[in-house]
Order: C-alpha cells, then sequence, then structure tokens
C-alpha cells in the first residue's frame, strides 16, 4: 500500500502543478489556447477526487471539508459523482446565467474533461484495490 500512496502523491503534486498553471494562465489572462481553455478543467476534478479521498495521505485518513466534513470522499463512487454534479452544475450555470459569482461560457468539452480525469482517478483507484490473486497466493 505504500508504494501506491507514493504514486497517489506523485499524481496529486503533478495535478496540482498544471491545475494552479492554468489557473494562472486564466487568471493573467493570457490566450494560451488549451493551458488557458482546458488545462484546468482536465486537472482540477482528478486532483481533488484524489484530496477528498485522501489517496496522497499516508494515513489514508478523509480529509474533513467545511461544512460537510469527509461525506463527499466516503466511497469513490461518492466521490466520482459528487464531483462530476457539481462540475456539471457549474457549467450548466454557465449557459443559463454567463455572470454572477461563476462567470464563464459553457463549453461541452469542459464536461468531457471534468469526466475523463475523474475517471481515470476512479477507474485507478478500484483497480488499487482489487484483492491479490494467484497461483501459489495463500487463501
Amino acid at each position: 500500500m505504500r508504494h501506491q500512496t507514493r504514486y497517489w502523491k506523485v499524481i496529486y503534486w503533478l495535478l496540482f502543478a498544471a491545475w494552479s498553471t492554468g489557473a494562472l494562465l486564466f487568471m493573467a489572462r493570457v490566450k494560451g489556447g488549451f493551458f488557458t481553455n482546458y488545462l484546468s478543467d482536465i486537472t482540477f476534478p482528478p486532483w481533488f477526487y484524489i484530496h477528498i479521498r485522501g489517496l496522497n495521505r499516508d494515513s489514508g485518513q478523509l480529509p474533513k471539508l467545511p461544512l460537510v466534513g469527509n461525506w463527499f470522499g466516503i466511497t469513490p463512487e461518492r466521490a466520482f459523482l459528487s464531483i462530476l454534479i457539481v462540475g456539471t452544475l457549474t457549467e450548466i450555470k454557465t449557459f443559463y446565467l454567463p455572470q454572477g459569482i461563476i462567470t464563464g461560457t459553457f463549453d461541452p468539452y469542459d464536461l468531457l474533461s471534468y469526466l475523463g480525469g475523474l475517471l481515470f482517478c476512479y477507474l485507478q483507484e478500484k483497480g488499487d484495490r482489487k484483492p491479490e490473486t494467484g497461483v501459489g497466493k495463500p487463501t
């Protein structure tokens, strides 16, 4: 399990660096194509998934978020669906109400970006948790 934690920590920090870079470029109004249009959309959802599932922590303990505690991270399915639903609702909000606290332009590719990153983490975590079986293993 220790090796898996190291793996998740590396992915966590790579995603954080990419997400921060995309967000900073966007806030600086740099016209960076993919880097300002999609980098944060692809990297934030899986970064947050790893965070709320505690996959990057040696203890594996779930973090407690303000107001909701560890509700979102209790199961891989709950983490996957809750992040996807919040992202989808945010994107839909930009279609119907482009002004306000959350501004932006609706882009269906953003939804695909959320889904892709989340699916990667979800499937990877489910694969990590499969019981080891094989010839010569004690039963």
